[in-house]
C-alpha cells in the first residue's frame, strides 16, 4: 500500500505539469487499434477471426466510452456469455465464471500476460491498471489450455492497453492528456487522470485513478448470545490505480515496458462466508510488473519474448474478535512464442516456465514452479476451410505432466462462418484451495487438478441490414471439479472442505445478435445476448451443501444499446439472471434478478479543450439483490461526472 501512495502523486504530478496541446482527434490508441475481424487471443497470434473456429467478442475503446461503466467488472458484464459475480459495486471484487465455470476457470491476460493471482481467483480483478487504460478487450469464448496452459478451462479474457496496442507503421506525435471525475450517491467519487506523449519511436503513457464510496449501513446476521460484535455492518471501499508505460520502437524491433499498482480497503461482509460471526474487512495491495520484446516491421517469423511478475498482499479480518490474516503471493513468469508461414500452414510453438508461492500467517509458506510448450498449426486447407490445430504439455508438482490437445475448423461461406471444434483442459488447484485452515473454511492438499473434455459447434452470420448473428452450442465433461462442501463440527461452527466431485457436465447455448448501423450522421448500436446452461453434478450429496458448483445462471440475458449524435452520445445496458438452482434461504445469493444502467453524455469544446458532461443511473429500478451468499449490492445510484481531454 505504501508503494500506491508513493507513486500516486508522482503520476498525478506528470499529469498535470504535462505540455500538451489540443488535438482534434480521439485517443493515440482509438485510432491504431485493430480491425475488429482481426484477434490474437484465439491463436496467439494476429488472425482473421473467421478462420480461428472459435467464437471471440471484441469491445473497443468506442464500446466502452458508450456504456455505463467506472471498471473493467462492469465492462465485462456486457459481454456475452461472461458472467461476472460481484461481491460488491463498482469493482471491489469480482469473480468471473464462462460456460458454467468455477471462478478459478477463467484466465486473464493482460497484453498477453497471465495476470491470475496463485492464491485465489477471488484476487482476479485487483487490476494495476485503470478503465481508462483499456482500449481493446478480447473474450475468448471456451477452453484454450493448449495455448496458454492450465486455468483457461471456461475461457480467456485479453485485457490490451493503449500503449501495448501502438504499431510501428503509425505515427502518431505529440502530448495529450485528459482528466474526468464523478459523484454520485453515499458519497461515491471517482477521480482520474492519464498523459501519454507519441514520437516516432517512442511512446510514454501514465494514469492514474482514485475512487470510494461511503456505502451504506446494512443490518448483518445476528450473532450468537454473549458476542460483543456489531450488528451492522457498512458497505464502504476505497481504491486507489496507477500505472505508467513506455514503448519504444528499436532496430526490427520494438520494446514494451508497464509498470502499475493497485490498492484497495473495503468492508467484506460475507464475501466468503455466510457465518452469524462474519463481520469482515480487507484490503489488497497488488504491484505488476512486465516487460515485452517483439518483433516489428514486416516479416515471415513474427517473434516476442515476455517476462513479467505479480506481487499480491492481502490482509483480511473476519471479525473485530479474530486476528488479521496476512497473505503474500508471488508470481514470476518468463514466456517465448515465434511463428513461421510455410505455404499454406503457418506453425506458431512457445514455451514458458515460471515461480509462484504463497507466504500466510494462517496457511503457511508454499512456492511451486511449473513450465508448459505448445505448438500450433493453421492450415488453410482450401480457400474457405481453415483447420488449427495445437497441442500442450504442461508439468506441475500438484498434477505432474499434463497434455492438452485441441481442434478447432472454419468453413467460410461468404456471409457465414461454420465452425467447430474441442479439446482438453486441465486446472492446477490453487493454493488457497489446498492450504487454507481456518474455523470455516479447510483446504486438501491432496486435491487433484480439474481435467475435463470439451467440445462445441457454431456459427457466426453477417445477415442484411446490418445485423449479425452468433449461436454456440458447447458441452464440457469435467473429472474431479473442485468445490467446497459443508461440513458438520461436533463441537464449534460447520465449514467448508476443499474435495474433488466425482464428474460434472456442463452444456448450453450461447446467442447474440448486433446491429451496427449508420442512420445519417448518428450511429446506433444494439447487442443482445442470451446464453443457456445446464449442469448436472454426480453425487448422492445435497446440492444445498455445495458452495460454489451451481452458482451459475441458467438462463442468462446479456443487452446494451448506444445511439451517438456527434454531440449526445445515449447508452442502456441491463442483464438479467436466473440460476441453476433455486435456494430458499436468507443468506443465498438471489436466485433471479435483472438490473439497467444508463449513461446520457454531451460532448462539446471548451477552450480548445474537447468536453464531455455525463449523467449515469445505475441499478436504475432499485433492485435489492446479491451474487455471493448474501452480500448486498447497491441500490440505485445516480452519478454525475466530466471529462476534459487536451
Amino acid at each position: 500500500m505504501r508503494s500506491v501512495r508513493l507513486l500516486l502523486p508522482c503520476l498525478l504530478a506528470l499529469l498535470i505539469v504535462a505540455p500538451v496541446r489540443a488535438q482534434d482527434t480521439s485517443d493515440v490508441a482509438f485510432r491504431v487499434q485493430m480491425a475488429d475481424s482481426v484477434v490474437v487471443t484465439a491463436s496467439r497470434v494476429a488472425s482473421a477471426a473467421q478462420e480461428t473456429g472459435r467464437r471471440v467478442s471484441v469491445y473497443t475503446q468506442r464500446d466502452i466510452q458508450s456504456l455505463s461503466v467506472n471498471s473493467v467488472d462492469q465492462l465485462l458484464n456486457v459481454a456475452a456469455g461472461l458472467d461476472v459475480k460481484s461481491r460488491g459495486g463498482f469493482g471491489v471484487q469480482s469473480d468471473l465464471t464462462m460456460r458454467g465455470s468455477t471462478f478459478n476457470g477463467v484466465l486473464l491476460l493482460l497484453d498477453g500476460a497471465r495476470i491470475n493471482d496463485p492464491y485465489t481467483g477471488h484476487f482476479l480483478m485487483d487490476l494495476p491498471v485503470p478503465l481508462s487504460e483499456i482500449a481493446r478487450v478480447e473474450v475468448l469464448h471456451g477452453p484454450a489450455t493448449a495455448l496458454y496452459g492450465p486455468d483457461a478451462l471456461g475461457g480467456v479474457v485479453h485485457l490490451i492497453t493503449k500503449t501495448a496496442l501502438r504499431r510501428e507503421d503509425v505515427r502518431e506525435d505529440g502530448p495529450a492528456a485528459r482528466v474526468d471525475s464523478r459523484y454520485g450517491k453515499n458519497n461515491f467519487y471517482d477521480m482520474g487522470a492519464a498523459a501519454r506523449t507519441a514520437g516516432d519511436r517512442t511512446t510514454v503513457s501514465a494514469a492514474a485513478s482514485v475512487q470510494g464510496s461511503d456505502g451504506r449501513r446494512v443490518s448483518a446476521a445476528p450473532p450468537p448470545g454473549g458476542s460483543n460484535l456489531s450488528s451492522t455492518v457498512q458497505t464502504d471501499f476505497e481504491r486507489r490505480t496507477a500505472t505508467a508505460a513506455v514503448s519504444r520502437d528499436l532496430e526490427g524491433a520494438t520494446l514494451y515496458t508497464r509498470a502499475g499498482v493497485d490498492d484497495r480497503e473495503f468492508g467484506a461482509y460475507h464475501f466468503y462466508t455466510d457465518f452469524d460471526t462474519d463481520r469482515a474487512r480487507e484490503a489488497t495491495s497488488t504491484f505488476w510488473l512486465q516487460s515485452r520484446l517483439s518483433s516489428s516491421g514486416e516479416t515471415n517469423t513474427p517473434w516476442q519474448v515476455q517476462l513479467f511478475g505479480k506481487q499480491h498482499r492481502d490482509r483480511y479480518t473476519y471479525n473485530a474478535e479474530s486476528p488479521d490474516r496476512m497473505h503474500t503471493s508471488r508470481r514470476l513468469r518468463l514466456q517465448g512464442q515465434a511463428s513461421h508461414t510455410l505455404g499454406s500452414v503457418r506453425v506458431t510453438g512457445g514455451a514458458d516456465a515460471g515461480l509462484r508461492g504463497v507466504d500466510s500467517n494462517r496457511d503457511g509458506l508454499h512456492s511451486d514452479p511449473s513450465a508448459g510448450a505448445f505448438v500450433s498449426l493453421r492450415w488453410r486447407a482450401t480457400p474457405r476451410l481453415t483447420v488449427n490445430q495445437s497441442t500442450r504439455v504442461d508439468y506441475d508438482p500438484t498434477y505432474g505432466a499434463e497434455p492438452t490437445p485441441q481442434l478447432y475448423v472454419a468453413y467460410n461461406l461468404g456471409p457465414a462462418t461454420l465452425r467447430a471444434g474441442g479439446g482438453r483442459v486441465v486446472r492446477a488447484p490453487n493454493f488457497l484451495e489446498r492450504f487454507i485452515d481456518s474455523r470455516t473454511n479447510q483446504g486438501n492438499e491432496d486435491l487433484d487438478a480439474e481435467t475435463a473434455w470439451s467440445g462445441e459447434v457454431g456459427a457466426d452470420v453477417r445477415l442484411p441490414a446490418d445485423l449479425s448473428l452468433s449461436v454456440t452450442g458447447f458441452r464440457r465433461t469435467t473429472q474431479s471439479a473442485i468445490d467446497y462442501f459443508l461440513r458438520e463440527r461436533k463441537a464449534g461452527p460447520n465449514y467448508y472442505q476443499a474435495e474433488n466431485l466425482n464428474r460434472t457436465t456442463t452444456a448450453g447455448l450461447e446467442t447474440e445478435l448486433s446491429l451496427d448501423r449508420q442512420l445519417g450522421a448518428a450511429s446506433l448500436n444494439l447487442d443482445a445476448a442470451y446464453t443457456l446452461l445446464d449442469a448436472t453434478i454426480d453425487t448422492q450429496r445435497p446440492l444445498d451443501d455445495y458452495k460454489y458448483g451451481l452458482n451459475s445462471a441458467r438462463h442468462h440475458v446479456q443487452g446494451s444499446a448506444s445511439l451517438n449524435t456527434a454531440p449526445v452520445t445515449v447508452g442502456l445496458q441491463g442483464v438479467w439472471k436466473d440460476r441453476l438452482r433455486d435456494v430458499d434461504e436468507p443468506k443465498a445469493p438471489t436466485d433471479r434478478y435483472g438490473v439497467v444502467h444508463g449513461r446520457l453524455a454531451y460532448n462539446t469544446r471548451l477552450s480548445g479543450a474537447r468536453t464531455t458532461l455525463s449523467v449515469e443511473l445505475r441499478n436504475a429500478f432499485d433492485r435489492q439483490y446479491s451474487e455471493i451468499f448474501d452480500a448486498p449490492m447497491p441500490g440505485r445510484t445516480l452519478l454525475v461526472g466530466a471529462e476534459v481531454a487536451l
